[in-house]
């Protein structure tokens, strides 16, 4: 399977197969490549989207490669382990919407988790230095999604003090970053352009932002892909022919 960037990382998907198609069609118009398609569940729930194999058929059909991925809200650390052990073999992606500063550290230590996402209050309370340092020892990334800023209210001074904080605790530690649209409606779509200019307003360089689309998302895909092949026994081990 060839991946292609630019990747929008974080497209929610929705039931209305003709409105999502325009979706897609319209991300595939705007230059993404490669999208990944993200169902909800709550931790205790652990709800497997039934319905992924058509979603996945739908961008294959207009020439985009595409992925499966679970977001799993979760304020509980014994619920969002029994949620990984059931559902990691069975999507591409595992991103976690931590609700408590407990799951938030859980999130950044366990590498059955492939990027930590928060709404702008619990990013406010739970990125410090010790989560960005947990989360670059062990090669989880930290996902910026460009809605769940937007849609918080005004964006104002203080939010913007507070995300360029964000940034260099991210730079200070390279923590992985990836920013996505967490688009549902055609509205919310963004350009390559746009999600990159957001993280350079911020103060990212230039070309550490353009990764947040293109080296940091793929990275993950391929690694993902890796564990999924029959090549992969288990970490560090792989059968060579």
């Amino acid at each position: 399977m060839e991946i292609r960037p630019p990747i929008d990382f974080y497209v929610k998907a929705i039931g209305d197969s003709d409105k999502f198609m325009k979706i897609l069609k319209t991300l595939g118009k705007l230059g993404f490549r490669t999208v990944v398609i993200a169902y909800n569940t709550l931790d205790r729930e652990c709800i497997f989207p039934k319905d992924s194999i058509n979603i996945l058929k739908l961008g294959e059909s207009i020439g985009l490669t595409t992925f499966i991925r679970i977001n799993i809200n979760s304020n509980s650390k014994g619920d969002l382990k029994k949620c990984l052990r059931k559902i990691r073999a069975k999507v591409d992606v595992v991103s976690v919407e931590p609700k408590t500063l407990d799951v938030a550290r859980f999130s950044g230590r366990d590498k059955r988790i492939d990027t930590v996402f928060f709404n702008y209050n619990d990013l406010v309370n739970f990125y410090d230095e010790s989560q960005a340092k947990l989360m670059s020892q062990n090669g989880i990334a930290l996902e910026i999604p460009f809605k769940h800023l937007w849609h918080v209210g005004k964006f104002n001074y203080k939010m913007f003090f507070f995300l360029k904080r964000v940034i260099y605790y991210t730079l200070k530690f390279k923590v992985p970053l990836i920013v996505s649209s967490a688009s549902s409606e055609i509205v919310d779509i963004k350009s390559p352009g746009q999600l990159t200019s957001l993280l350079e307003v911020l103060g990212l360089p230039e070309d550490y932002a353009k990764m947040a689309i293109t080296s940091y998302p793929l990275a993950i895909l391929k690694r993902n892909l890796h564990k999924k092949s029959r090549k992969h026994v288990q970490r560090g081990i792989d059968v060579v022919s």
